[in-house]
């Protein structure tokens, strides 16, 4: 078995399609089959499944797709360390950023990141915390940044967490809205409310979920229409024209930031992590109250209706 296969398995499993993988390779779709098919006769097991349409790894495929990231995850971390021995990172960070987050912080760490080591690239995606999580426990992602409830914390099965910092709720609404001349709101005012949140959220603050969104300035929009309430974290209660952000009292569910990476994570990962745990925050910062103004039109998607 090489790493030249593995490599071509690995492609051919993200792709589920061999033509895909072939084009991502920059190779023959012929070769890309020869090796996949030598691969198969080395292991004694089917690792695809192929039909006209796509391709589906058989159960032998899911196991060795596991260890096949972790092999290539530490052959490329041995290069990196070797290369920063000989003078300077190099290579490539994939991090993940939690939708639901603001990510001043993370770029902040990453703008001296970036300065200490220019020849590393950094790809940065979003998503849902527990995507994301699932992402670096399979290998897609070095570092991701996430946000999860703070008697829930990830880890475990080849994650490491790192806390960054507390989260508390705060309650965003628009200028004309009940609460926005208030100072504070109690929790069990927001079961009046009909609410805008992320996908999958659970609904921990009761009130009706009227709307979802995938990211921040989604909801806020939705707020800022006048169409809903929403509860974001604290750090994002930032100047946001026709929005007021208001401080929820009372027992109210806890939210955790914090990073999760591989437990053996590669050299230039290892240094954004530092990197990301020595920027300063402040997270009892005042809640920012900017001056409303009207409410841009946007366009909307009530629950249930079709995407």
């Amino acid at each position: 078995m090489e790493l030249r296969q593995l490599t071509h398995f690995v492609a051919v499993a993200e792709e589920c399609h061999f033509t895909r993988a072939a084009r991502r390779l920059h190779i023959a779709q012929s070769s890309l089959s020869a090796s996949i098919q030598t691969l198969e006769r080395e292991l004694g097991a089917q690792l695809f499944v192929r039909d006209k349409r796509q391709v589906r790894m058989t159960d032998a495929g899911r196991a060795l797709l596991v260890e096949a990231r972790r092999a290539l995850s530490t052959v490329t971390a041995a290069r990196e360390a070797v290369a920063a021995v000989q003078g300077g990172l190099r290579g490539r960070v994939s991090v993940g950023m939690s939708r639901a987050v603001d990510h001043g912080h993370l770029m902040a760490a990453l703008g001296r990141f970036h300065r200490a080591h220019p020849d590393v690239e950094v790809a940065l995606s979003h998503d849902s915390s527990a995507r994301l999580l699932d992402q670096v426990r399979d290998g897609r992602l070095d570092l991701a940044l996430l946000l999860t409830p703070a008697n829930r914390l990830p880890g475990g099965d080849g994650v490491t967490v790192a806390p960054v910092r507390p989260e508390r709720p705060v309650v965003a609404c628009g200028p004309d809205h009940r609460f926005a001349q208030r100072n504070s709101v109690g929790l069990a005012e927001l079961r009046a409310e009909t609410l805008v949140e992320f996908p999958g959220g659970g609904n921990e603050f009761g009130g009706k979920v009227g709307f979802h969104a995938d990211d921040v300035q989604t909801m806020l929009d939705v707020v800022a229409a006048g169409l809903a309430v929403a509860v974001l974290p604290r750090t994002t209660a930032r100047g946001r024209a026709g929005v007021r952000f208001v401080e929820l009292q009372g027992e109210t569910p806890a939210w955790e930031l914090m990073l999760a990476h591989p437990e053996r994570s590669n050299a230039a990962a290892g240094a954004l992590l530092a990197a990301v745990l020595a920027t300063g925050y402040d997270a009892a910062a005042p809640i920012d109250r900017p001056v409303p103004s009207p409410a841009r039109q946007h366009m909307l998607l009530p629950v249930g209706a079709a995407r």
